[in-house]
């Protein structure tokens, strides 16, 4: 008996990890199928992108920021001030390639392989975070939530460093919960350090994690282990981390130093060539914005189309240069969702976000207020950029809070369904909307990118 058990058990373990590669290996297939059936430069600044990876190819070496050769003549600048990484490995793909062929659309398809690998890497570390945190009821929804949301999808197909910064808060993630799991063992820390690399060489807009990484390590290190005030262990395991992130990524910044006169992130760099390079109406010091035209960021946010309706949108999808929408309907199977999920979430709110209880910590409910916080910062720092900077009223400046948005969004959609239905009804109700979701995106790419792309 007990030996049937055990196998049925490995066979229902094996069923489950078929399933899971069957899903990931129709990620990729998908993911590319948008990458080989868009034109190119349909997708913001895609051309700018790419300007880099082909210059790589080209020359073998890594360009300078302000090279005239990648320079967008009406901006200035080139994306090749920000961290290129992705950029470096779309450029290495190229090479494979061009040893077959070097037609142009070729080469292109293998740079946005890059971005559909980040987009699977993603799937990957959201299965495991979904084994960890969401009730099996409720896992295939938030997996088709972050990985088949439309505007996900897309950012897995083009040229851009989103991708990559999507799947870097995957792995932080998932090491946060295996290092509060197991005290931050060495596979935990290892793993952290990883993402944060990648975090740093991927987009400005995903450096919340890098910050929430540091908050929760350290306070789960001296206040939640097995000895308090264990500052001995802070340091062995903080310099661990360290050191592999550092090793991993600190090369960028010590050549930005070099090159940009001491502007590790090439922000100040870029402003001066954008000052210098640019049409005058795109100059920085030319540039009207809420701020400087003297409008609070109360009009900015609320106004009619204004910041929240269209990054509210544009974060669900939408595609080409801002100018492709989806339906009312599409939309509103994500917004009611999500809007449902804050309402429990708000009825959850001591349970889920009490930081202790008989004076013990509550390590889940740590985690929940670091996944809050890593979830907000995006948001602020958009939102300050499109003010007082530059007016980007985008979705994918936001993408990084997906995972513990959609998160949130189930664990309260959860609440409510436990609150009105009867329990043995609501894996229908899950399954069959998580089916719906599945077959909206599956809509997505049929009417976008075999109809309004041909």
């Amino acid at each position: 008996m007990n030996l049937k058990l055990s196998l049925s058990i490995k066979q229902r373990r094996q069923l489950s990890y078929g399933i899971e590669i069957v899903f990931l290996l129709f990620l990729f297939v998908f993911y590319f199928m948008w990458a080989c059936h868009q034109p190119f430069n349909s997708a913001p600044d895609e051309k700018m992108r790419y300007d880099i990876p082909q210059y790589i190819y080209e020359h073998g070496a890594l360009p300078h920021g302000g090279d005239p050769e990648i320079r967008d003549e009406n901006w200035g600048i080139s994306y090749a001030f920000n961290p290129i990484l992705s950029y470096i490995i779309s450029a290495a793909f190229m090479k494979i390639v061009s040893f077959f062929t070097t037609d142009f659309f070729s080469l292109l398809v293998a740079a946005r392989t890059v971005s559909v690998v980040w987009g699977v890497i993603t799937g990957f570390f959201t299965i495991r975070i979904s084994k960890k945190l969401i009730p099996k009821t409720y896992r295939p929804l938030f997996i088709v939530l972050v990985t088949l949301l439309p505007q996900m999808a897309y950012l897995a197909s083009y040229v851009n460093t989103d991708a990559m910064a999507i799947a870097s808060t995957s792995i932080i993630i998932y090491m946060w919960i295996i290092g509060l799991e197991t005290n931050w063992n060495k596979k935990s820390c290892i793993g952290l350090a990883i993402g944060l690399a990648l975090c740093s060489l991927s987009y400005y807009n995903a450096y919340g994690y890098i910050l929430c990484s540091i908050l929760l390590f350290v306070f789960s290190t001296l206040f939640m282990g097995e000895k308090k005030y264990n500052c001995q262990l802070m340091i062995k395991k903080g310099l661990l981390i360290t050191f592999i992130a550092l090793l991993l990524a600190g090369w960028w910044f010590i050549r930005s130093y070099i090159i940009y006169d001491g502007d590790i992130l090439g922000m100040a760099t870029s402003r001066k060539y954008s000052e210098l390079y640019a049409v005058d109406a795109f100059k920085p010091s030319n540039r009207v914005t809420y701020k400087s035209g003297g409008y609070s960021i109360i009009n900015m946010l609320f106004s009619k189309g204004g910041w929240i309706e269209t990054t509210k949108f544009s974060f669900i999808g939408c595609f080409g240069y801002m100018e492709r929408y989806l339906g009312v309907r599409t939309y509103d199977r994500y917004i009611y969702l999500i809007a449902a999920g804050g309402v429990g979430v708000i009825f959850s709110f001591p349970k889920l976000f009490r930081p202790t209880k008989n004076k013990q910590w509550i390590r889940a409910n740590i985690l929940n207020i670091i996944l809050a916080i890593a979830m907000v910062i995006p948001v602020f720092l958009t939102i300050y950029y499109a003010y007082a900077s530059d007016y980007q009223a985008q979705g994918r400046y936001v993408m990084p809070m997906i995972i513990p948005l959609m998160y949130f969004a189930v664990t309260g959609v959860k609440r409510i369904l436990d609150f009105f239905i009867k329990e043995e009804r609501i894996p229908i109700i899950t399954h069959v909307y998580a089916i719906i979701l599945f077959i909206t995106v599956l809509q997505t790419y049929k009417n976008i990118f075999l109809t309004m792309f041909q």
